[in-house]
């Protein structure tokens, strides 16, 4: 399998990332964690950090946070971003790391995995690991917030296998048009797995191509059930659970976004 994570390694898909993400299924989820955070207290551990999309925001808000990542390349969008936001470089950290093994030698109110960022590891001994490592730099009593997609299996399977269609943002800084085409999915149903390969384009005013790139993500789903005997098996108790960024009550193919205690 290629890497899961190839999509997150530079070019013009990390450049392009916060223009695809926090739309759609993901809407709200800032103003979701911005929140929580005045709710659970900090300092707070956010996994999958990124380009800072979800950071920046809960530290300009005056929340400690620590931002993990294993991409130099994404961090680097962060950094640039907190360069430009000396109020919010004031309350954030980045480490760069891997989320199956850190140790940070701190605790947390609580740790945050947005974007379905916990999905990239696909295999269930990782996700174990993971879970593991969140639950010890948790505070006690301290609170997980975990973002997955609800798998679609129409969509996954049989003829709705596919490829979503294209979609396009205007890049605010040079004003041209990026195009990401999902050129292919991959579906392995006894790794549970999904491996999209895509392809990002540049256009220019004409509508030509001045630049482009391939690349590809994959991610392993959960059902419902698994992630709640995951999350009692490593050490929380499930406390909430909602289909959307707005409270709305679990709903199938929509959003897994859980709340658990550490217990």
């Amino acid at each position: 399998m290629t890497d899961p994570t190839a999509y997150y390694t530079g070019g013009l898909a990390v450049a392009a990332y916060d223009l695809f993400t926090g739309f759609g299924l993901l809407a709200g989820d800032v103003e979701f964690y911005l929140d929580h955070a005045q709710r659970f207290g900090t300092p707070i551990l956010e996994l999958g950090a990124g380009t800072g999309r979800v950071l920046v925001p809960l530290a300009a808000a005056g929340h400690d946070i620590v931002g993990l990542d294993r991409s130099p390349q994404m961090f680097a969008v962060a950094e640039a971003k907190l360069a430009q936001n000396p109020a919010a470089a004031a309350h954030a950290r980045l480490v760069e790391g891997d989320m199956t093994e850190f140790d940070l030698r701190q605790r947390f109110a609580q740790v945050i995995v947005p974007a379905r960022a916990f999905q990239h590891l696909i295999a269930p001994a990782q996700q174990r690991a993971a879970l593991r490592c969140i639950r010890r730099h948790l505070a006690p009593g301290g609170h997980l917030i975990l973002d997955l997609f609800d798998p679609k299996f129409e969509l996954l399977f049989g003829s709705g296998q596919a490829p979503l269609p294209s979609r396009e943002a205007r890049d605010p800084h040079s004003g041209h048009l990026i195009r990401r085409t999902n050129m292919s999915r991959l579906t392995d149903p006894i790794l549970q797995t999904v491996q999209e390969n895509l392809r990002f384009e540049t256009l220019d005013a004409t509508g030509a191509v001045i630049a482009s790139q391939d690349t590809s993500w994959t991610v392993r789903w959960s059902t419902r059930q698994e992630m709640a005997y995951l999350l009692e098996l490593c050490g929380f108790e499930p406390v909430s659970e909602f289909s959307d960024f707005s409270g709305s009550p679990p709903a199938y193919g929509r959003e897994q976004i859980w709340i658990a205690r550490a217990v």
